[in-house]
């Protein structure tokens, strides 16, 4: 075999098996400089760049064409969509909330800055009473609190529940009487928006100057006077214990209805402030042995107020349902807080005097003190 047969032998030898590197796990493939493949007119590697790693081809985009009156469609079936979405929502809007809801939002802003100013003076553990028996978790959360809506929901047959300070203050205010999730929904929606619109002092002010109290009475300062015959200033932490604990059912908690319910629910306030840390356990067992001095007890109370929630129970029945219509409620309340303040002003030398409702289509109410009368409007 002559010299040039043996080198021949080798060249192909190195093209077709490759050699291999002893030094690496990885095959290399060796190609002599005049034997090196050229790329095929129909290789895809002609067509291709290589720019920082990344390929890219060089072919020019295809100009594919575009239907304008698909897109068109397309276009006007989401507007469509939109519109029918925010038409259903104004429509269950309008099914659940009250009528004149623009003015009763303003209404409520106006009302909080003087429900702020009024019940400024009022004690601590009066707040603390509230808000732990009530939504201990106030301060923390932003309108809504997602722990008690998830028990809320797993529970709604049965007893419902789970709304924080806000919603209630949102469902006595704006919304209707109705247990449907569609509500609770709204509900939720005006929560959040009067978390962003006033302050958590404003609206837990707001909350305990509207809700109802029992005995016809609404608000805290009326509920004080009528249940101990003192200003909510003064009120001690039993008292504001026993108040805080009618707020979920007034009447049937009424410790003048049961004493020893009211006392039940008492020692259940004074139990949520243990455990979340608003008052010490001997503290809280000092107050539960003390006794109820209740205004129905004493001559210092005015009489008349009593009466006159047997006058409305007479007048009314204790079976209505009263429906929250109109400016503010059917019959928004028995009590007003103008005449109250005028028949108070003049309590000593009071002979006889009387509330009672004129018109309750209106909600005029009109009182007599001392034979001269005296009427508000809403």
């Amino acid at each position: 075999m002559t010299f040039y047969t043996t080198q021949r032998l080798l060249l192909i030898n190195a093209t077709v098996f490759p050699c291999q590197n002893h030094y690496s796990s990885k095959r290399s493939t060796t190609y002599p400089t005049h034997l090196s493949p050229s790329p095929s007119p129909f290789s895809p590697a002609k067509f291709l760049t290589r720019t920082r790693g990344r390929v890219h081809s060089v072919h020019p985009r295809r100009n594919s064409y575009q239907n304008p009156f698909k897109n068109r469609f397309i276009l006007e079936s989401l507007v469509l969509f939109a519109f029918s979405v925010i038409f259903l929502c104004l429509r269950l809007l309008s099914n659940l909330l009250l009528p004149n809801f623009p003015h009763r939002w303003d209404h409520l802003v106006t009302f909080s800055e003087e429900a702020e100013a009024r019940t400024s003076g009022y004690p601590l553990h009066l707040w603390q009473a509230v808000i732990a028996y009530e939504d201990r978790r106030f301060f923390s959360h932003f309108g809504i609190d997602p722990v008690g809506i998830a028990r809320a929901v797993s529970s709604f047959s049965a007893r419902g529940g789970g709304s924080t300070i806000t919603q209630q203050l949102v469902k006595n205010t704006f919304l209707k009487n109705e247990r449907t999730f569609s509500r609770k929904i709204v509900e939720i929606v005006l929560a959040l928006a009067l978390e962003r619109t006033i302050s958590k002092w404003r609206i837990l002010s707001s909350y305990v100057s509207k809700i109802y109290w029992g005995h016809g009475i609404f608000g805290i300062e009326s509920a004080s006077i009528f249940y101990f015959g003192k200003h909510p200033s003064l009120l001690s932490l039993g008292e504001s214990a026993l108040l805080a604990g009618m707020i979920p059912a007034p009447e049937l908690r009424s410790p003048l209805r049961d004493p020893s319910r009211g006392k039940t629910f008492q020692a259940r306030v004074l139990k949520r402030m243990v455990e979340i840390g608003l008052l010490d356990f001997e503290t809280a067992l000092l107050v539960v042995k003390q006794s109820l001095h209740l205004c129905a007890d004493g001559p210092e109370c005015a009489d008349g107020m009593f009466y006159s929630s047997s006058f409305s129970e007479k007048l009314l029945g204790r079976s209505i349902k009263l429906k929250r219509e109109g400016v503010d409620s059917a019959v928004k309340k028995i009590w007003d807080w103008e005449s109250e303040s005028k028949i108070w002003e003049a309590r000593e030398d009071m002979e006889r005097w009387a509330i009672r409702v004129r018109n309750r289509t209106s909600a005029r109410i009109s009182g007599w003190h001392n034979k001269r009368k005296v009427s508000t409007d809403w």
